[in-house]
């Protein structure tokens, strides 16, 4: 099986940008640790694939047709060394009862063959744009007419209804930020509505606290900036995000200058003393971070040399 069988798909990886862009309502940035750790996380991690022992009736979704099904053909399909689908195919059949309940093997085995059947298809759709929604519905749509050749409706709802719903909603926002003749009023009232209509209410959820640890980490980008004192921080976010959040942010403010000071005093030694000042400063967990530490701080002060004064 040719190697590109098992890259990630162009079209998933370009809608999934929209992952970050979502929620600052246009603006790609990711939220700031600082924000993530003082505020109610988002719950939006990938579930694992039900036991099969958790049985199924009429009225209830079937446990095996849900996307960590898919994350488990990803993993299962991740380093393979195959050359064709035959031996693709020997291959998953001999590592699929690590992955999955042996009840499930004969099922299970169908829909990775015609999953991996689906993604070769999709090599056929061209390359998607994040500037271009119009361009995106139209891969959405192929994709969508690919699904239906492969899967019956209650797998593609299974397997691909959450994905395809995001999917959806991300388009219909680059459309209305991109919508020139909407006022802001409009944009927002029109963005409201689509969420209502693509989004569960989880996601909803998710989407909320997201753009609020945003604009956590952007106050307290600007709250750096001009070198306010540790009351000023604490008053204007009281205000904003109420009394407990503010003094979650006051200790992740004191954990981070106490990070820093350390990676000071480690970075101003010579080679021959940081072993033993690793020892002494930093627990094992944090001597992972200091390599990536000390070239992110490197990176920003050349940033700001660089930068006009």
């Amino acid at each position: 099986m040719p190697r590109k069988l098992l890259w990630p798909l162009a079209t998933a990886v370009v809608l999934a940008a929209g992952a970050a862009w979502w929620l600052a309502d246009g603006e790609e940035a990711p939220a700031p640790a600082v924000a993530s750790a003082a505020l109610p996380a988002a719950s939006s991690a990938q579930p694992a694939v039900p036991t099969a022992a958790s049985g199924t009736s009429p009225h209830a979704p079937d446990p095996l047709l849900t996307p960590a099904l898919l994350h488990t053909f990803e993993q299962m399909l991740d380093g393979s060394q195959a050359r064709d689908r035959e031996g693709l195919m020997a291959e998953m059949r001999a590592k699929i009862d690590r992955y999955l309940p042996p009840e499930w093997r004969v099922r299970a085995l169908g829909l990775l063959e015609r999953y991996i059947d689906y993604r070769t298809a999709l090599e056929a759709l061209p390359a998607a744009s994040i500037g271009d929604p119009a361009g995106l519905r139209r891969i959405l749509d192929a994709r969508a007419g690919i699904r239906s050749r492969y899967f019956a409706p209650e797998e593609v709802e299974g397997l691909f209804g959450a994905e395809e719903k995001f999917d959806r909603f991300s388009v219909e926002k680059l459309e209305i930020e991109r919508n020139a003749n909407l006022t802001p009023e409009q944009k927002r009232q029109a963005l409201a509505k689509t969420e209502e209509t693509w989004l569960t209410p989880e996601q909803r959820a998710d989407r909320t606290a997201s753009v609020a640890q945003l604009a956590v980490g952007e106050q307290t980008a600007a709250l750096e900036t001009r070198g306010a004192s540790p009351q000023e921080r604490f008053e204007e976010r009281s205000k904003q995000y109420g009394h407990e959040a503010a003094q979650r942010l006051a200790a992740l403010d004191q954990q981070e200058q106490d990070w820093q000071s350390r990676l000071s005093r480690y970075a101003a030694a010579d080679e021959a003393t940081r072993a033993q000042l690793q020892a002494e400063l930093f627990t094992p967990q944090e001597a992972l971070r200091l390599q990536a530490a000390l070239e992110m701080r490197a990176a920003d002060a050349r940033k700001k040399a660089a930068a006009p004064p």
